[in-house]
């Protein structure tokens, strides 16, 4: 696929699973608004639509390659095959299913506790690529990342140069450099506990 192109859209059947092969896609939804809300950027390695295999429900999110992107895919029927005559891969399957939902309620509960440079920063810790050699750059614009975030640009612009002043981050070209993912961690996890003492 070229860059932007729509890989499924929700209400798409769940038929197949969908690997990232190299390149990466864009997950998110559509607002009632007509925004798009960006909920992930997921590089090589990441498999999709395992919610709508296992379960048969339809797609609920949106997916667009980012960058010049190739896939693979597992249609439902050959993978729960598969599933019956190798155990182990429903074994492998489960803990990246309960990742996600883990990840997901973990959103949750930081939108209830941090504040927005606080979130910001909690959001380019989940969303950082792993296994690349560019393992701390995340490839999103400032826009990108406010349409995550669910605020302005302008906002997330200065959250980001706060997180900056700290030196916590770096800010590229149409990319944030983390230099250190376990300090933005400690730091995340120090504004989190401040906020539940004060609850």
């Amino acid at each position: 696929y070229q860059d932007g192109r729509m890989i499924h859209s929700s209400g798409d059947d769940g038929d197949r699973l969908i690997i990232v092969r190299s390149g990466a896609i864009r997950v998110g939804q559509l607002e009632p608004s007509g925004r798009e809300a960006m909920l992930a950027v997921l590089g090589a390695g990441h498999v999709i639509g395992i919610i709508g295999v296992l379960t048969g429900r339809k797609r609920t999110q949106n997916v667009v390659t980012v960058g010049e992107t190739t896939t693979g895919f597992v249609r439902k029927a050959d993978f729960l095959s598969l599933m019956e005559r190798r155990p182990e891969v429903a074994g492998a399957i489960l803990p990246m299913a309960l990742n996600r939902l883990n990840m997901a309620f973990s959103i949750v509960d930081d939108i209830r506790l941090l504040n927005l440079t606080a979130f910001t920063a909690s959001l380019l810790v989940k969303n950082l690529p792993e296994n690349s050699e560019l393992s701390g750059v995340l490839h999103w614009n400032q826009s990108e990342l406010a349409v995550a975030v669910g605020a302005s640009r302008v906002s997330v612009g200065k959250a980001l140069k706060r997180l900056e002043g700290e030196g916590l981050i770096a800010l590229k070209y149409g990319a944030i450099e983390v230099p250190d993912t376990q300090s933005l961690s400690d730091w995340i996890d120090a504004t989190r506990a401040e906020n539940r003492s004060r609850r």
